[in-house]
């Protein structure tokens, strides 16, 4: 049945009459529904969050994963409660200062690049990264673009890539043309002043703020490579150019992936003005973009990003990702016709490999690769049965 009110009933009225046909509480469950939730711009209380103990052990647990069979990871996690408490006197103290960083030279397959990755001690330093972190990620995290990938939980490669591929399938009208860009030597140059100066925008905890610049001046300049935080900081000081692009470019379509960038739109002079102008925000914030930018119309270029080529309706594997692949499938055919034991890295680098064969458009090459994994499959289970069992033979 439904219920009109009469016409000129004020609102002490409208209560009233509500009340007296039993609709009360049918309005206040709908007023708790659409209540808005107010977020503070500024978020504060996170230290004495980040000291409790359970807090404390959750980052030891989350930092020590993948590496509990180094000699430090082990000690600390035979006596977790009193390494935790000995992490909660040094945060309380203030007494915290970085252990300094040990430098090595790596080479990047994926990119061909010579990076510097620097490490440190998991000993107080990499625990009071994972502490700070897991206390500020609500921080963060606010506010961050839906299409933000890279080193963020549940926003890895798959999620841009369902993006982009989305875009291209559904919506030809806005991805017409793709700019295509990257920030030059990006964690090198992230000044360490301008980061401070947006952390203090969304933390007004002082001891956090405190923590975090020594923190971020533990190194000479910029953010090092191989930090648990350096990858959020990174993320998070380039927050407001997704803003920007977004609303003040008027771009739609649009991911970034760390510090590369793909831009859709259906006006190629769109672009361009967007490329200047995302080059001139950047020199404020203490950036500079590589001079190898590219704008070209998708119908007949396939866009190079996150390990794929992708095209309207279709989907390669990246040429390089491919022949390594190709390399790794002729290595093991050749062991297997000598009955030579495949080693695992290699029979895990092939499957590895294979998954991301799985999302390409390229279903014969699927199935005569497909052949290899029963065996493979053997090796990877023989071996992690080894290292979980040591006691037990592996027949």
């Amino acid at each position: 049945m439904t219920v009109s009110l009469p016409k000129g009933t004020l609102p002490l009225g409208k209560k009233y009459f509500l009340k007296r046909h039993g609709l009360v509480t049918y309005v206040n469950g709908r007023e708790e529904k659409n209540k808005v939730i107010y977020v503070p711009k500024r978020i504060g209380n996170l230290f004495n969050k980040m000291c409790e103990i359970e807090n404390i052990k959750i980052a030891i647990f989350d930092s020590a994963r993948g590496k509990k069979k180094r000699k430090s990871v082990k000690k600390v996690l035979e006596n977790v409660d009193e390494y935790a408490r000995k992490i909660q006197r040094i945060l309380l103290t203030g007494s915290y200062h970085p252990s300094g960083y040990h430098e090595r030279e790596l080479y990047d397959s994926h990119s061909r690049k010579v990076r510097m990755i620097c490490s440190t001690a998991y000993y107080p330093d990499q625990i009071i990264f994972w502490c700070v972190i897991n206390a500020t990620k609500p921080a963060i995290m606010r506010g961050m673009n839906d299409w933000c990938c890279g080193s963020i939980p549940e926003r890895g490669i798959k999620h841009g890539y369902r993006a982009i591929k989305r875009w291209l399938d559904c919506d030809w009208k806005n991805t017409k043309y793709c700019l295509k860009l990257d920030i030059h030597h990006f964690y090198q140059s992230v000044p360490h002043g301008k980061l401070m100066v947006a952390l203090k925008h969304k933390i007004k905890d002082k001891k956090m703020l405190g923590l975090l610049h020594t923190i971020v001046y533990s190194c000479q300049s910029g953010l090092p490579i191989g930090n648990y935080t350096s990858q959020w900081f990174a993320n998070f000081y380039l927050e407001p150019l997704d803003h920007y692009i977004k609303q003040e470019l008027h771009i739609k379509r649009y991911v970034r992936y760390v510090d590369d960038m793909v831009l859709f739109s259906s006006s190629k002079k769109q672009l361009h003005k967007a490329e200047k102008a995302i080059a001139q925000w950047l020199e404020k914030m203490g950036l500079a973009l590589k001079g190898n930018y590219q704008i070209f119309p998708t119908k007949s270029h396939a866009i190079d990003f996150l390990g794929y080529q992708f095209q309207r309706n279709h989907i390669k594997l990246r040429k390089r990702n491919f022949l390594l692949l190709r390399k790794q499938y002729r290595k093991i055919k050749k062991l297997q016709s000598r009955n030579q034991p495949v080693p695992f890295h290699t029979a895990a680098g092939f499957i590895s490999r294979y998954g991301q064969l799985q999302h390409c458009s390229a279903y014969w090459l699927r199935q005569k690769y497909r052949k290899l994994l029963k065996p493979l499959k053997e090796v990877i289970h023989n071996e992690s049965k080894r290292l979980n069992f040591p006691s037990r033979t592996v027949i």
